[in-house]
């Protein structure tokens, strides 16, 4: 793609603007739809008239509708669709700020989505659509797909697909944190399970638990079952969180929290905090403490979003070796920025 616009650069540089701005309407009308012109704009940080005449000239086309409910895509739309949506993120330069995350970071597969999930509810869906795109790219029959809790991975949820049932068994990454029912991964497993046709088997424990207590649970012969398809899962899917956050999400006692700060840890991940380099500073005891030790074979996709957690998302990718990697704009420049930094 990066080739076909330096030509096209050259052969029409009065044309690549309006080119790519139409591109880039008909990507987030897809995203959004049915959605008015002054809230694509909003969302596309273009001026509402320049939305409006891409958007003209992609009616007169035959590839959009408007109506009082918004604009909407057409079938021919569709088809050209998938080229669309990659000279968008093209021209935006999502493809190089790719190509530069899975040299620096060191993972093979890294997708981009435009925006600041800290700030904006759209990016956060599409960074969970995004996720959904690769997870059935990577999904086989005969898998243990792993998912663990959160925010971040309920967005994942709501972006698969329902497709052609898969022989899969999906198993919650962790036990129960918090109190939001909706974030729980036992939750969010069912989801998947449910709209990729596949099995799914709960964990109903607590997400921390003493070692002795969990060692108790373990002659329960549902509890050791669960915990066996989790320590041999094939693939794992999991969000990143900022250490001091998942330190109170925990509610780690105070000397904890303070000997977490003394030794720099700056990201979490199924209970281990780890610092810059990745390395693990402390360990909670936890239902998922084996899945930073994966069978050879087994791919772990992280899906993390915002500027804030740009150093938690360096720090994961080198704690654990990964597959995938799908994050955001803001997040992948600040990514960037520090490690030009280091």
């Amino acid at each position: 793609m990066q080739e076909e616009l330096k030509v096209l650069s050259i052969i029409a540089p009065d044309l690549m603007a309006d080119i790519g701005r139409r591109a880039q309407v008909l990507s987030g009308i897809e995203s959004m739809q049915p959605v008015g012109r002054r809230a694509l704009a909003a969302r596309l940080n273009l001026p509402e008239r320049e939305v409006r005449a891409a958007a003209a000239m992609l009616k007169d086309q035959g590839l959009i509708t408007m109506d009082a409910a918004g604009m909407q895509l057409t079938e021919s739309a569709r088809d050209i669709l998938p080229q669309a949506r990659e000279l968008s993120r093209a021209m935006a330069g999502l493809s190089r700020l790719e190509q530069a995350l899975s040299s620096l970071l060191n993972v093979p597969h890294v997708v981009v989505v435009s925006g600041n999930a800290d700030q904006d509810a759209q990016a956060m869906r599409d960074l969970g659509r995004a996720a959904a795109h690769r997870i059935h790219k990577l999904m086989q029959n005969g898998m243990t797909i792993a998912v663990a809790g959160g925010s971040t991975m309920r967005e994942v949820a709501r972006g698969m697909q329902t497709a052609v049932p898969m022989d899969v068994t999906v198993i919650p990454a962790r036990g129960g944190m918090g109190s939001g029912v909706e974030t729980q991964a036992n939750t969010i497993a069912a989801e998947i399970a449910r709209k990729v046709g596949g099995k799914h088997q709960s964990i109903h424990l607590p997400d921390n638990m003493d070692p002795a207590a969990l060692q108790e649970m373990m002659k329960l012969t549902e509890v050791a079952e669960t915990l066996t398809l989790l320590q041999n899962s094939t693939l794992v899917i999991h969000g990143v969180g900022r250490a001091d956050t998942m330190a109170h999400q925990r509610r780690l006692t105070a000397d904890t929290m303070e000997m977490l700060q003394r030794k720099n840890a700056v990201g979490e991940a199924f209970g281990d905090f780890f610092d810059f380099e990745g390395r693990t500073v402390w360990q909670a005891s936890t239902v998922s403490a084996t899945l930073s030790h994966q069978p050879t074979g087994s791919k772990m996709v992280a899906v993390a979003a915002g500027e804030k957690k740009a150093e938690a998302i360096i720090a994961s990718t080198r704690h654990d070796p990964h597959d995938s990697l799908i994050t955001d704009e803001s997040a992948a420049r600040r990514i960037i920025a520090l490690l030009e930094e280091t």
